[in-house]
């Protein structure tokens, strides 16, 4: 479920940031995945779980913080191929870093430039969190068989 305070920042922005819903965000997956099959491209999958940010950021304070730095990097990002949308149940966020370079893990460019960005307007480094999941998409491996 989406926290309480994600609403202000969600109406200040909703003209700047678009995130997907659950079910239209599987579908772009989906979609690219295909794409990235096809062209023999590949993308960075990011998820953070609202309960981790609860973790990591104990005061109101610090979440509000947070979620403005958050969402105007979301808002200023200049990748318009790379997507934002909320995990099932509206438990967290996900991004999709497209045209990635593989083996890069949690070193995505893309990614690292938006937590050093965030990070220099908050010092939270999303990176470090616990919980937080990476993935690339195909794995390597899906290419080293064909």
């Amino acid at each position: 479920m989406l926290p309480e305070e994600l609403s202000l920042f969600l109406r200040k922005h909703k003209n700047k940031v678009f995130i997907y819903a659950w079910e239209y965000f599987t579908k772009r997956i989906h979609d690219e995945l295909v794409r990235s099959v096809i062209e023999e491209s590949q993308f960075f999958y990011v998820e953070i779980n609202f309960n981790i940010i609860q973790k990591e950021l104990h005061t109101s304070t610090d979440r509000s913080i947070f979620w403005e730095a958050f969402f105007d990097m979301l808002s200023m990002e200049k990748r318009h191929s790379d997507l934002c949308g909320f995990l099932k149940n509206d438990e967290g966020i996900a991004f999709l870093f497209v045209d990635s370079t593989l083996n890069t893990k949690e070193s995505n460019p893309a990614w690292n430039r938006f937590c050093m960005e965030v990070e220099a307007r908050t010092f939270f480094d999303i990176r470090k969190w616990a919980g937080v999941v990476y993935a690339e998409y195909p794995p390597k491996e899906f290419f080293a068989a064909s």
